[in-house]
């Protein structure tokens, strides 16, 4: 699902960064996450996989370290909300955006306060469905000639001066999506990820699609299929309330003693950015919690395993370039 998300609302972003190379930042997001390992081998370890034994226990971290930590971890989640909120308010009703995102953070909520849950069933279900949406994508990506067929240069970013910085941009804004995700889900996915933005790419060319918020949209546009976009609007829905729902969960889990506080504390932090930034400005912030989240989880987790440090450093080190060229992408792209 938040695969899913990041290629509605994410794919713009890493294409007017990197170009043709965007399909090499999504992989550099896989691989990234993977090795921050922050990835569970197993769905029951991930927190989108399952529920706390006891939701109305606030948790509460020993260590300083350990709450700003899980600050950092809550913050990155509430990114992933407006994200999603982002991304649903500019497929679904670009005119009133402001208003669509705020509602859809208030809606999922109260879906939560309701205790609405996605079991595994579900979860299978609508993964299911927005593979089968990738894959009927690309074949109509595939099987109709562009109208202005791109060169594909191996790197036709080679005299645009953002290229060298445009590959780690690109794989930044897929880490939200990659992050406390199954092994084996990122894998699939993420495949399924980059054929998704290669067949964009063939399609619509880098410049028109780097350019356009709603890249998937355009596509279909581009390829003389509009008949297609209501089917486009339920993969929206299908990516971005499941994944909205989720991650807000996740985020207010033991937060507050109080199981209306615990609630209202995190939708207005939610919606408040989900009303004023754009979608760009969004993708981006959720990308600079997100990769700050990664890189703080191992880091401390590392502290406490001297023999790994060698592995620690290098992913920290991976962890400050995307940072410092996150930064770069949210003031630009706010």
């Amino acid at each position: 699902m938040r695969i899913a998300l990041g290629v509605l609302g994410g794919l713009a972003v890493a294409v007017a960064g990197a170009g043709w190379w965007a399909p090499v930042g999504i992989v550099l997001a896989a691989v990234f996450v993977m090795a921050c390992s922050a990835v569970p081998t197993e769905p029951s370890e991930s927190p989108e996989f399952s529920e706390p034994s006891e939701p109305s226990e606030p948790s509460e971290p020993s260590e300083p370290r350990m709450r700003v930590l899980d600050g950092v971890q809550r913050a990155a989640r509430l990114g992933v909300v407006v994200f999603a909120a982002s991304t649903f308010a500019e497929y679904v009703v670009p005119d009133h955006r402001q208003a669509a995102a705020v509602l859809l953070v208030a809606a999922v909520a109260l879906a939560d306060v309701a205790g609405l849950r996605l079991d595994a069933y579900w979860k299978r279900w609508i993964g299911a469905a927005l593979a089968v949406a990738g894959v009927a994508f690309v074949a109509v990506c595939l099987g109709i000639t562009p109208a202005t067929a791109p060169a594909m240069q191996p790197a036709p970013a080679a005299a645009d001066p953002g290229a060298a910085w445009g590959v780690p941009l690109a794989a930044a804004v897929f880490v939200p999506v990659f992050a406390d995700t199954a092994r084996r889900v990122v894998i699939a996915g993420g495949a399924l990820a980059v054929v998704v933005s290669a067949a964009a790419l063939y399609q619509l060319g880098p410049v028109r699609l780097g350019l356009s918020p709603t890249a998937l949209r355009d596509v279909f546009a581009a390829a003389d299929a509009q008949a297609l976009t209501p089917v486009l609007g339920i993969v929206v829905a299908l990516a971005c309330v499941p994944a909205a729902l989720l991650a807000f969960t996740a985020a207010r889990r033991g937060a507050h003693p109080s199981p209306v506080m615990r609630t209202v504390i995190p939708a207005a932090v939610a919606a408040v950015p989900a009303a004023v930034l754009s979608p760009v400005g969004a993708v981006t912030v959720a990308a600079a919690l997100a990769v700050a989240d990664l890189t703080a989880r191992t880091v401390v987790t590392g502290s406490t395993a001297p023999h790994r440090i060698g592995r620690i450093a290098v992913v920290t080190a991976a962890g400050v370039l995307l940072a410092g060229v996150l930064l770069a992408g949210v003031v630009t792209g706010l």
